[in-house]
């Protein structure tokens, strides 16, 4: 007779890892304890995919553990990138308290944590500016290439590589230079655009294809030392 747990109930006793993620405010800071204690909480949860096969079963097999590690869209999230023209200013500060149907979308913490340096965070600017849109971005310098192919290798980033950015999760990203250039000096020769800028996927843009079209602008581009992704 086997010992086996149902799946049913596996997935029902691993749920309770999520009631440690912990509320954050909208535009939360990446570098805050809540940013990283919910990704501890969710690398947790990722690697009890390696206890047994069915335990790697049962957590791929569940659409609500999968959405929580940012592995599947999440289709029930009031969270949005556009924001409502019809919103007045007050509910446009989109504070902790204000509507569900107001809030921004969650950014993936564990990315957040896992790659500090891209600094994953939302963009402060007017919502004038940007389409009545939320906006994100991260920074990826050429130095970084290096670790994401030794990350790569290993069976968590492989996971991480899958992993969405956000929930929802942005559809396109759009890739400009990001270096600092002495505009009095004469750049004959220097790129001056990425000749492929933007980033597409229609059912959400993962950091695995981020690390592979933006290691594909860096060999074409071998002048550019870091490219800024933002979402649009």
């Amino acid at each position: 007779m086997s010992n086996a747990v149902p799946p049913e109930l596996l997935e029902h006793i691993l749920s309770f890892l999520l009631y440690g993620l912990l509320p954050v405010t909208d535009r939360e800071d990446p570098r805050s304890v809540r940013t990283h204690g919910n990704a501890a909480v969710l690398l947790h949860l990722l690697r009890c995919s390696n206890v047994s096969r069915s335990w790697n079963e049962c957590i791929l097999g569940s659409k609500k553990l999968q959405r929580a590690l940012y592995l599947l869209p999440d289709l029930q999230t009031t969270r949005v990138w556009a924001i409502s023209t019809s919103t007045t200013v007050t509910r446009q500060l989109y504070s902790y308290y204000t509507a569900p149907c107001l809030r921004a979308p969650q950014l993936n913490p564990i990315i957040q944590s896992t790659f500090s340096t891209y600094h994953f965070r939302f963009w402060h600017l007017s919502y004038d500016s940007t389409g009545n849109k939320h906006v994100a971005y991260l920074i990826i310098t050429r130095r970084d290439l290096p670790a994401i192919e030794l990350r790569s290798r290993s069976r968590q980033g492989r996971s991480i590589s899958r992993m969405l950015l956000s929930q929802p999760p942005p559809t396109a990203l759009e890739a400009t230079i990001w270096e600092e250039r002495d505009e009095t000096k004469d750049y004959v020769g220097r790129t001056s655009a990425l000749a492929d800028p933007s980033i597409v996927s229609e059912t959400g843009v993962t950091i695995g294809l981020v690390h592979e079209r933006v290691a594909k602008m860096f060999d074409e581009h071998q002048d550019v030392a870091a490219i800024k992704l933002t979402t649009v």
